[in-house]
């Protein structure tokens, strides 16, 4: 409870939290478990949805082990052309040459050349490009995209970037360049910017245009062939008339398997199914352009000072307040507008800044609500409870180091008749002065002045005998007197008649009997018409009264 007390304190807590979220994987984490939960509307442009080609195990099974003969290629880059197929993403690489029929390169580069429409994968390795033939001349009618997956340290795919090379991030993405003979990026062109040391030395792989593809309303889902049965003229040649097609190794052990972001079934995926939903996402405008972690810094920052601020900090300020309240919940609605804006804000540390600030809100009502039950409302004394738990600690410590405890029990005499008279703003006025009495008698830290009931008062004196009790039960009645309150009857005030208790070191009484015996010398006090002070002396154990 000092962070409540102390708030600077608890404010450069909640500082700390949130630079040591920004600084470590933490936020990483964070983000990425978020990310996951996103998805988005995606946009329609009327255009068609891309077809996946598989290589997969039942052609391998029909067209023997792989590579296969470069003429097999040929014909299905023929086949695809011949059906009208917009545009024709093969991933596939040709490294090694056809041993076994060499001309089967050249026809393969012609296929290529009169498709005029064919993108062809193109990737870093050992700082040198990899290009998709080992001649560098592409053929004429070709383009190149890169097939870099970037995955994160979880192992799901949730970014990739419009831009990679050598040195100079000069190839588009692969599915990026299926776009290129569209308008539909004319516009649109998102991706953060790659920071200037990043960009290519040394010939290493450099990237740019970084995005974040959130995972779409419903899964992944392309219509799909096997290369076989394409070739064999087993699948209508109009289903490809004026769609975008990608052909890739879908069979288990010959390319690696990725998971996409979000999918909670772990289904792997290949590379060419990736480049595929990259595509998907780009023409219908579904990418996310990441802004850079310091953005994501400041906004935390920010969002848990006003946070801060509004609930803790300037609590008595109340148009300081109201103003940092505006702007929190502007600050809140940032993040879900930078999505719909088509960006996506680190929000880590901003989170754990938050909640870190309810938790103080939290702590914060416990801690009043905790006062409120150990305080009266009416006179600002202890409360009852209060009043029962000290003076079970007390009478613990007396009986324990034998020294003596005193109490002294109060009630207004007559208070009800007086409340049913005068009402209840009245009464309250009345025992809050009393109260305040009381309290002005306090002689030591230690000492308790607690209201513990209607019209009942009493007041805890650790290690004072009973004597020094006595006197001063008898100030307290005097004082109230001189209130000069006026009662129900004419000619008479407001009075108090008060129980003095001791302990003697010869305790032999439960603390309830020995309070339930103060408070029959209080009803005692009370009959004989009140302003009246009755003490029973540890000694003696007899009463003693004064009016």
């Amino acid at each position: 409870m000092d962070l409540l007390k102390h708030k600077d304190a608890g404010f450069l807590l909640c500082l700390i939290l949130v630079l040591g979220t920004a600084l470590t994987p933490l936020q990483a984490v964070i983000d990425n478990t978020l990310f996951d939960r996103v998805t988005i509307s995606r946009d329609s442009y009327d255009s068609p949805d891309p077809i996946l080609i598989d290589i997969d195990d039942k052609s391998l099974e029909a067209l023997g082990r792989w590579p296969w003969p470069r003429h097999l290629h040929a014909e299905m880059i023929d086949l695809l052309n011949q059906a009208g197929a917009q545009v024709i993403g093969y991933n596939i690489a040709f490294v090694d040459p056809d041993i076994e029929e060499p001309l089967n390169d050249l026809r393969l580069r012609e296929a290529i050349s009169k498709s005029a429409n064919i993108v062809l994968p193109v990737f870093g390795e050992s700082g040198t490009t990899v290009y998709p033939f080992r001649n560098p001349q592409i053929p004429n009618g070709s383009q190149l995209g890169h097939v870099e997956v970037d995955v994160d340290s979880d192992g799901r795919v949730r970014r990739t970037f419009l831009k990679a090379g050598i040195d100079e991030p000069n190839w588009p993405a692969f599915g990026l360049a299926m776009l290129d003979n569209t308008t539909v990026l004319n516009t649109f062109f998102p991706g953060t910017r790659a920071p200037h040391h990043r960009m290519g030395v040394n010939r290493k792989w450099s990237r740019d245009r970084e995005v974040l593809i959130p995972r779409p309303p419903q899964a992944v889902s392309f219509q799909r062939f096997s290369f076989i049965d394409v070739l064999e003229k087993g699948i209508p040649s109009n289903i490809f008339n004026g769609r975008p097609v990608f052909v890739g190794i879908q069979a288990a052990g010959l390319e690696a398997r990725f998971l996409l972001a979000g999918d909670p079934n772990l289904n792997m995926v290949s590379g060419t199914v990736l480049h595929a939903n990259l595509y998907q996402a780009l023409v219908q405008h579904a990418v996310l352009t990441p802004i850079l972690p310091i953005w994501g810094l400041c906004y935390a920052i920010i969002l848990t000072a006003l946070l801060y601020a509004t609930f803790i900090l300037l609590e008595k300020s109340i148009v300081i307040r109201s103003l940092s309240a505006v702007l929190s919940v502007i600050f809140l609605a940032l993040p879900p507008l930078a999505v719909y804006l088509g960006y996506w804000l680190p929000i880590g540390a901003s989170l754990v800044g938050a909640i870190v600030v309810v938790g103080f809100i939290i702590l914060k009502a416990m801690y009043a609500h905790n006062n409120k039950t150990r305080t009266d409302q009416i006179t600002s004394l202890s409360s009852k409870r209060m009043f029962d738990e000290t003076l079970s600690l007390e009478w613990e410590q007396a009986i324990r180091k034998k020294t003596p405890l005193s109490v002294i029990l109060i009630e207004i005499d007559q208070f009800k008749r007086f409340s049913e008279t005068f009402g209840p703003e009245r009464a309250n006025w009345v025992q809050a002065r009393v109260g305040h009495i009381l309290q002005n008698h306090q002689r030591r830290s230690r000492d308790l002045v607690a209201r513990t009931g209607s019209a009942q008062f009493a007041v805890v004196l650790p290690i004072t005998p009973n004597a020094i009790a006595y006197s001063l039960a008898e100030k307290m009645r005097s004082d109230v007197e001189s209130l000069q309150i006026e009662h129900v009857k004419a000619h008479q005030v407001i009075t108090i008649s008060t129980s003095i208790i001791t302990t003697s070191t010869s305790e032999s009484l439960e603390l309830q009997d020995w309070i339930k015996q103060g408070y029959q010398q209080l009803n005692t006090a009370m009959e004989n018409n009140g302003n009246y002070s009755a003490n029973c002396a540890p000694s003696s154990n007899s009463a003693n009264a004064s009016a």
